[in-house]
């Protein structure tokens, strides 16, 4: 989609072990901790990375 799309930003992102009922409470980061790196990745300017994994604001392999 990033390739075919090139004026939009396309990425995905990973936030985190985050503490909510599905894990039982039991995540590492709370959940405006875990809004972080999405609300980031929908934040970045025009012009910005595109067709990338992030986990916590880094780019990640996957």
């Amino acid at each position: 989609m990033a390739k075919k799309l090139p004026s939009f930003l396309v990425n995905s992102v990973c936030p985190g072990f985050v503490q909510t009922d599905i894990t039982c409470s039991t995540g590492l980061f709370t959940p405006p901790q875990g809004a972080e790196s999405p609300v980031w990745l929908a934040l970045l300017p025009q012009g910005g990375p595109s067709g990338l994994f992030f986990h916590r604001k880094q780019v990640s392999s996957f």
